[in-house]
């Protein structure tokens, strides 16, 4: 599926904005190697990618790999997983065209709310929407899942999204 998503970048007080035509291919068996490595590259967990209820994807701009990531599906709540970006593709808007993906991906399959938990980007997932909220609220489910009961440290910022409405259409 390649999606176009218009992305501003922004260069000092000087704003871009740029069209980007980035292919998301589902990851399936055989290719989650080098996903795999490019979690333990990013000191991302990466133990529990192959359980069900997982949504991977590579992402490729111009045949060329930008990032990866994907999500965990418990009923209409999702837990963003594992969004990595290609060093050489960061502060360039790829990670908001693929974070932009992923939610469209997720809320195509009826999720409503995105949960994730970060050590390192929660201020770019403010700008993109999330909340910060405290670890003991999340839903049952999510509070259940690996990232929340081990992989993820207690010290990890719980954050919290309502994706639109037009998404999920």
């Amino acid at each position: 599926c390649a999606l176009t998503f218009h992305a501003c970048r922004h260069n000092g007080d000087e704003r871009m904005e740029v069209d980007m035509m980035i292919q998301a291919t589902e990851i399936a068996g055989g290719q989650s190697q080098r996903f795999r490595d490019a979690l333990k590259f990013a000191d991302l967990p990466a133990d529990d990618i192959d359980l069900p209820g997982r949504t991977f994807f590579e992402f490729t701009q111009d045949s060329e790999t930008v990032a990866w990531g994907g999500f965990e599906t418990h009923g209409t709540d999702g837990l963003l997983r594992s969004l990595v970006v290609v060093s050489t593709y960061r502060s360039k808007g790829v990670g908001v065209t693929v974070l932009k993906i992923i939610e469209a991906k997720a809320a195509e399959q009826g999720i409503a709310r995105f949960h994730l938990l970060t050590t390192t980007a929660s201020g770019f997932f403010e700008q993109q929407g999330y909340a910060v909220n405290q670890r003991d609220s999340a839903p049952p489910l999510i509070s259940q899942t690996e990232q929340f009961r081990g992989l993820c440290p207690g010290s990890a910022c719980y954050m919290c999204k309502a994706l639109s409405a037009n998404a999920r259409k």
